[in-house]
């Protein structure tokens, strides 16, 4: 700003200073009209995702805020007509999450085809329990899943039947272990 003025005044200590305030000042809201232009985009709003939390009437379960992100962002897609495409799009924007969807006799069928960990699983069927109308069922299959995941089983109990048969009696969800015939 300096610059701006007659070279007369650019050597006056009251000039200066005042010129310096106003410099100060100015360069302090501009990082306030920034930061507040950041927010509006999810991928990089940090203080805002509190007020889309309570808008949207989500509990704050996790202080990570890429986690927040993915909740909100996740949120903001399963709005509308349950349809293939949403549902997929919208589980699939959790980042490590991959699945298909299928419909058959009033049946919601989801088959995950990657999966990071358990908690995202988790999330991601409480997501589309709120997202499906509730006279449609869900029915729900992994297309793998990993030995640390089956939990409660003892080796033995496992050991008679091939790999192929352990991931095809997995049903419901990781949590509640292989189905009765185990």
């Amino acid at each position: 700003m300096l610059k701006l003025i007659h070279k007369l005044y650019r050597t006056d200590k009251v000039t200066t200073d005042i010129i310096n305030a106003l410099t100060a000042k100015l360069t302090s809201s501009e990082n306030k009209i920034n930061d507040l232009y950041k927010q509006i985009f999810l991928s990089y709003a940090t203080w805002y995702l509190d007020y889309k939390e309570n808008e949207m009437a989500i509990t704050k379960h996790s202080s990570n805020i890429d986690e927040r992100r993915n909740i909100i962002k996740t949120r903001l897609l399963g709005v509308g007509t349950a349809t293939k495409e949403m549902l997929e799009g919208t589980v699939n924007s959790v980042d490590g999450i991959t699945i298909s969807v299928g419909f058959e006799d009033m049946t919601v069928l989801i088959t995950f085809i990657h999966a990071e960990n358990n908690k995202l699983i988790t999330f991601a069927l409480d997501t589309l329990k709120e997202i499906i109308p509730y006279h449609l069922d869900l029915f729900y299959t992994y297309e793998h899943i990993k030995w640390g995941e089956l939990k409660r089983v003892i080796w033995d109990k496992v050991k008679p039947y091939t790999w192929g048969e352990v991931n095809d009696s997995v049903e419901g969800t990781v949590e509640k272990g292989l189905s009765p015939e185990f």
